[in-house]
């Protein structure tokens, strides 16, 4: 590269006023360089100046213009000038990011006389090229017309080198359909991505047509406490359905919640509850399926045919969903406060089976002496991300007083009775569910009936340890709080005389027949 002559004091004047100058224009620095190694893509000085032989890339110093109300598509009755634009511009924004390279109707781009350019934009190749900008103005599509440099860079923008216009008032247009990434969002098939009222945004294809209903992909929500119906506005505009249309589920008088949402929804909702909305609820070994039917029509009044759409919602069986689908569950409740962290609800049941999906319904649970009784207990409400649910006693008395003397001991201390074989806790303190089993057994005494009740304890796992050491045995005197106990019962064996014991109270026929078979020996040493 030859070396520049003249002055270096001259030479370093120069660069600083230059790139003061282009400072307070664009951040950014300008890539200075001498008249003679300049090409097509850079610009320099004007002839005859001190700045003559100093040049700079237009693709790295430019003013930014984000207008979106350049685009062509404005049709706002205010008239704006570009007289006073001079230099180097970057077209950014939701009006688009190039001038048009066609004729622009009048009134357009918040101006009177909208310009364009008169020609292409030029490949990255070509650099910095002439153009000319056209004014439309009395049915002429260029009756005024201004020279203007376009550049295109490298990273796929134009920047344009302008110089006022020749009267007001005339602005520089905008090609809406030049933006980049235009929606956020990927639009639908039945959605067309485009500008409306300034915003780019997915809104329904107005050249879609349909007759066939199967076309609808209703959306189905399936949440814990809710279930959702979302229909697409278009395809049901589509299908010749307005805005203004009837939404509702079996049961038209219930308190289903009918919205239109983002990105062109409509959906009705009704509780997970069998009976709401004119929900229906089936049970199999595994699930629970709430179903129901989906009606739109038009209007009021009913002369075309109404939209139904049957959907279902399948639920996998676990403690906490076959509590809520179960008919008449045998089943106890606790309100809990806990200081500064809200109230806490907590649940206790009886289950027929190891997978604690099938719970005891009814008023009593009738066993047979053989059979394994399953006891699951769960935080139904409150804050599980910090607290574990830990039983801390668990036993079992003849009568439904809690505070009974005769209590036989099932879990102690947090930790089972290790003298009773049959007790298998699963899980206690780990989680916001607790389970065990235990053989089913009655009490000496001719007493018919066994209730359950179980101290609960709300463990802040992140300031407590919440998973019990049960490796000795623990015998120590407990002392329980009876606001914290949830009680379970009657429970009895198959074949029991029920009339005159369902106090739980021993009958005085047969007081003095024990049943030696349903009482294991170990019972003794936990009774106290």
């Amino acid at each position: 590269m030859p070396r520049m002559e003249g002055s270096g004091l001259l030479w370093l004047t120069l660069a600083s006023c230059l790139l003061t100058l282009v400072s307070a224009e664009q951040p950014g620095t300008r890539n200075l360089t001498k008249a003679s190694s300049y090409g097509l893509d850079v610009e320099c000085g004007a002839p005859g100046t001190p700045e003559a032989e100093v040049c700079f890339d237009p693709c790295q110093n430019y003013t930014v213009l984000d207008e979106p109300s350049r685009s062509t598509e404005n049709t706002e009755d205010v008239q704006s000038c570009d007289k006073n634009l001079q230099g180097w511009y970057r077209f950014v924004g939701a009006g688009g990011v190039q001038i048009p390279e066609t004729c622009v109707p009048m009134f357009r781009c918040q101006t009177a006389a909208p310009m364009w350019l008169n020609g292409t934009h030029p490949s990255l190749e070509e650099g910095i090229v002439t153009r000319t900008a056209c004014a439309h103005w009395s049915e002429n599509c260029c009756l005024w017309n201004k020279e203007v440099s376009v550049k295109a860079c490298p990273d796929g923008y134009y920047v344009y080198r302008l110089d006022g216009t020749p009267d007001c008032d005339l602005r520089y247009c905008t090609d809406p359909s030049t933006v980049q990434d235009k929606c956020e969002e990927s639009c639908r098939s039945e959605e067309e991505c485009r500008l409306h009222d300034g915003v780019w945004g997915c809104f329904c294809r107005q050249d879609l047509n349909s007759s066939d209903v199967h076309s609808l992909q209703p959306q189905l929500d399936c949440g814990a406490k809710e279930i959702k119906v979302s229909l697409g506005k278009c395809q049901l505009q589509g299908l010749g359905f307005g805005e203004e249309v009837i939404a509702y589920l079996r049961d038209r008088n219930c308190s289903s919640i009918l919205q239109w949402e983002e990105r062109n929804w409509l959906s009705v909702t009704s509780p997970a509850q069998a009976g709401a909305c004119g929900n229906i609820l089936e049970r199999n070994q595994t699930h629970a399926i709430y179903s129901n039917t989906f009606y739109l029509v038009n209007n009021f009044i009913i002369r075309d045919t109404i939209l139904n759409i049957n959907f279902q919602c399948a639920y996998p069986l676990d403690m906490k969903v076959s509590l809520q689908t179960a008919l008449q569950p045998i089943v106890s409740s606790l309100n809990i406060t806990v200081d500064g962290e809200g109230e806490f609800i907590v649940r206790m049941a009886l289950f027929q089976d190891q997978n604690y999906t099938s719970p005891y319904e009814g008023t009593i649970a009738v066993l047979s002496v053989e059979s394994i009784l399953y006891v699951g207990a769960i935080l139904d409400t409150g804050d599980t991300s910090r607290f574990n649910l830990l039983l801390k006693n668990c036993y079992a008395t003849p009568t439904k007083d809690k505070d009974d003397p005769v209590k036989y001991f099932i879990i102690r201390n947090s930790c089972p009775n290790l003298q009773d074989s049959t007790i298998h806790v699963e899980e206690n303190g780990v989680s916001p569910e607790s389970r065990f089993s235990v053989q089913m057994f009655m009490f000496a005494g001719n007493y018919d009936l066994v209730f359950l009740h179980c101290e609960v304890h709300l463990c802040d796992f992140l300031n407590e340890q919440c998973q019990p050491s049960c490796s000795r045995r623990l015998n120590d005197v407990v002392a329980i709080d009876p606001a914290r106990v949830l009680d379970l019962g009657p429970i009895t064996r198959k074949g029991a005389q029920l009339p005159g014991v369902m106090s739980g109270a021993p009958s005085t026929k047969g007081f003095l027949l024990a049943w030696p078979m349903l009482l294991l020996p170990v019972l003794l040493a936990w009774l106290f």
